[in-house]
């Protein structure tokens, strides 16, 4: 986890006031889904072991809210709100910056998710693959972020999801 200060965040045109906190560095892994089911015998996602899919550092994708929910309790943690989130990302129209993005700084019109860590489009404060990779999954029922077949993830992707959403797409990381 990497600290995000307290200051404002921009939200759908408005400014939005958010408390400092900590956000995960990374989208929720297999390898951190496996422990979770280890311990309180939850079920595997339906991507999870899917060839492509199934990298222990790639983020963990096909988890419903209540799935999210309930890992983030189990991990001590919660899910970020939408405006965390952009304050997290930044008031750039990528986290990096301005600079388009490209195979080195996020994850996108691939095949498949790459495993994290291979980017080094870091946001402001050090959170690694905020677009692109997969969509976000947000408390407020929204994910943002686009995926890794957007053709041009930016911070202002953004969908609307409902509570049983779940695609190869969408994934979450956590708050505290």
């Amino acid at each position: 986890m990497a600290r995000v200060p307290a200051g404002w965040a921009h939200l759908d045109g408005k400014r939005r006031w958010v408390w400092g906190f900590e956000l995960d560095l990374r989208p929720a892994s297999n390898a951190d889904w496996l422990a979770f089911m280890h311990a309180t015998g939850a079920k595997a996602p339906p991507w999870m072991f899917r060839t492509g899919f199934d990298d222990p550092d790639q983020p963990v994708v096909g988890v419903t809210l209540a799935e999210a929910l309930a890992f983030a309790r189990w991990a001590g943690k919660r899910l970020p709100r939408e405006a965390e989130w952009a304050r997290a990302a930044g008031d750039a129209l990528y986290p990096w910056g301005a600079k388009k993005p490209n195979a080195d700084l996020a994850v996108f019109r691939a095949k498949l998710p790459a495993r994290p860590g291979r980017t080094e489009g870091a946001g402001p404060h050090g959170h690694l693959d905020l677009v692109g990779n997969v969509w976000e999954r947000l408390a407020e029922g929204v994910a943002r972020g686009g995926f890794w077949g957007s053709a041009d993830p930016t911070l202002a992707q953004r969908i609307k999801l409902s509570p049983n959403d779940h695609s190869s797409g969408i994934g979450f990381r956590c708050a505290r």
